[in-house]
């Protein structure tokens, strides 16, 4: 089947297939502890049956079968994703007629727009008084005095309930929202530039990031401006940003998102430094980060910090 054909498949019979199992059913939705993101309490990922789409409230994002099997197979390319899908199916396949690959979703009903509740920020504390965002944060291997710099306490409302998480803000007034169960953002969704008047500038894909190198090179600050994507498809939003600076310094996840954003950023004019090598046996700069610090808490070990063309950690 080609992703057309799979896009028409039941996204609860592909949960089903990979293990993932309802954890309640109200009417048409269907409600599933994310599995596309960091372990939760209290299922936010809904399976929309009359509309064959599901939504994630945790990061705000949706869509078809397809675009589900990429969120959680971000490593492989179209062609192997595919593959496997269809393998998936497959004992379906054999014996299946004519017939179910022209019963389609009607078209009426596919057009139906779907619109979450919204998060309304109640109140902005300083970063401090919450055990329970502080020991998130910890968790996460950031030093907790470089976080009360560019965090905050934020505590919001969905729908009729009410959540607090760290927040970071971005240059449009939105936060990004991270807390142990939940990982989302508030409208507006941007870029946050950070400006210190320097020439170079930093480059990363979230603020857990920008913590977690603020807090390796805690004993040396980088001396740099700071572009937070919040969200790899704001690349093109940052370019405006990024052709003022003499130096752009990467640090992008190494996964095909950070790829194809290093790839759209190489074809730029602009004098681009990958610095992604200082951890290039991991994902992001937060699991270097968190490896750092296992490692120290090892006996009679000595930690090299590795080097790159870039800032080195």
């Amino acid at each position: 089947m080609n992703i057309k054909q799979l896009n028409q498949m039941p996204i609860t019979d592909f949960l089903n297939k990979i293990g993932v199992i309802a954890s309640y059913k109200k009417g048409e939705n269907h409600w599933y502890i994310s599995p596309v993101r960091e372990p939760e309490q209290t299922p936010s990922f809904k399976v929309n049956t009359k509309l064959n789409r599901w939504y994630d409230y945790g990061i705000q994002q949706g869509g078809k079968l397809f675009d589900l099997a990429e969120k959680i197979n971000p490593n492989l390319d179209v062609s192997d994703l595919i593959t496997k899908i269809n393998d998936i199916f497959m004992f379906e396949q054999q014996g299946l007629s004519d017939h179910f690959f022209r019963r389609h979703i009607d078209l009426t009903v596919q057009l139906e727009k779907y619109n979450p509740p919204a998060i309304v920020i109640a109140e902005v504390k300083p970063l401090g008084g919450n055990m329970g965002i502080l020991g998130y944060l910890q968790n996460r291997g950031v030093d907790i005095n470089l976080a009360s710099h560019y965090c905050q306490e934020v505590y919001y409302q969905i729908g009729d309930k009410s959540y607090f998480a760290a927040g970071f803000k971005n240059r449009s007034g939105g936060y990004e929202l991270r807390s142990k169960y939940f990982k989302g953002s508030s409208s507006p969704k941007d870029i946050t530039h950070i400006q210190n008047s320097h020439r170079p500038v930093c480059v990363l894909e979230g603020f857990m990031d920008f913590l977690s190198l603020h807090t390796l090179r805690k004993d040396s600050p980088i001396r740099s401006d700071f572009v937070i994507l919040n969200s790899v498809s704001f690349v093109d939003r940052s370019m405006d940003i990024l052709k003022n600076y003499g130096n752009v310094f990467l640090y992008l996840d190494h996964d095909s998102a950070g790829r194809k954003a290093l790839q759209k950023y190489e074809s730029q004019r602009l004098n681009i430094v990958d610095a992604s090598g200082t951890y290039q046996n991991f994902k992001d700069l937060n699991e270097y980060l968190l490896e750092q610090q296992s490692a120290e808490k090892k006996p009679k070990r000595r930690q090299d910090l590795k080097k790159s063309r870039g800032h080195s950690l």
